[in-house]
């Protein structure tokens, strides 16, 4: 298997339940893994159907930009919907999403999903 990966993407992101932290940006760091079917980075020659890493990493922007999320949960939710929509090739994907500093004698906590398109993967 093919693995696409983008890490330690960093996004200042206004999440969180607390009345202060709708009020103040937080640095969330975002892990992403994805395939294809067999042989999809090596064989595509369509270069209008190939997965460039800045638009995946502006999808993510876009998602977050200008939102609140009560949850990391909801984002990492709602980033792999539109990257699954937006690219109908990718048959697995793996999203973690850190959030720094959220608990005292912790480095992160965080949340990693995992989904696939059961179409692709038969």
């Amino acid at each position: 298997m093919d693995i696409l990966y983008i890490n330690q993407l960093i996004v200042m992101s206004s999440v969180g339940i607390y009345d202060w932290e709708k009020n103040q940006l937080q640095k969330l760091i975002f892990d992403l893994e994805l395939t294809c079917h067999d042989k999809f980075f090596v064989s595509n020659t369509d270069m209008s159907n190939y997965l460039d890493y800045t638009k995946i990493s502006n999808i993510i922007l876009d998602t977050i930009n200008g939102k609140h999320f009560l949850l990391i949960e909801y984002i990492a939710e709602e980033i792999i919907k539109i990257l699954m929509e937006k690219f109908s090739v990718i048959s697995w994907i793996r999203l973690k999403v850190d959030k720094p500093n959220a608990v005292c004698n912790a480095r992160s906590v965080g949340i990693c999903i995992e989904r696939e398109n059961k179409i692709l993967s038969l």
